[in-house]
């Protein structure tokens, strides 16, 4: 069986998200979606939150789980027998950063090669930092996020302004 492994912080999960990993789950037997945290960046939806919407979201893949891990990725690429890292690329900035990493992971897990796939015409510019960015402008997520996390991310914001008050 042919393990993959799609790491994200996914705050929140976007339809390039998404996206990426309909394509993978076509690629592999098994896929994992794991939420995982990164020191540099400042979240706002919790754990439990994103998971919500990762599952909701992705639902009726079959061959898709969705998990958290505060954790190292290859640790968990270890623990799940993973033969591949799926990371989608936008731009050279992305990809920069991307080499990086897999190089990082290959060292402590050689087992897994890291794919990179480019995003769908339409996806180039999707990030999470830029949904959260235009919610707070109260501008459109359509076509950005589902219809069910824009509902989460736009009561977050309501409940945001809220406290400021």
């Amino acid at each position: 069986m042919k393990i993959a492994v799609v790491p994200g912080s996914f705050d929140p999960l976007t339809c390039g998200h998404v996206d990426l990993v309909q394509r993978a789950a076509t690629l592999f037997d098994k896929v994992y979606v794991v939420a995982m945290i990164n020191d540099q960046k400042k979240y706002t939806l919790s754990p439990d939150e994103r998971l919500d919407i990762m599952r909701y979201d992705l639902v009726g893949m079959e061959n898709v789980e969705v998990e958290f891990y505060g954790g190292m990725l290859y640790d968990y690429l270890r623990e799940k027998g993973a033969h591949a890292i799926v990371k989608g690329i936008r731009n050279s900035d992305d990809t920069e950063y991307e080499i990086f990493m897999a190089n990082f992971n290959r060292v402590h897990y050689p087992d897994a090669e890291t794919i990179f796939l480019p995003p769908r015409h339409g996806f180039e510019r999707i990030s999470s930092s830029y949904v959260k960015e235009r919610c707070r402008k109260g501008l459109s997520l359509e076509g950005l996020v589902t219809k069910h996390t824009a509902q989460i991310l736009l009561k977050k914001t309501e409940d945001e302004k809220w406290l400021e008050m």
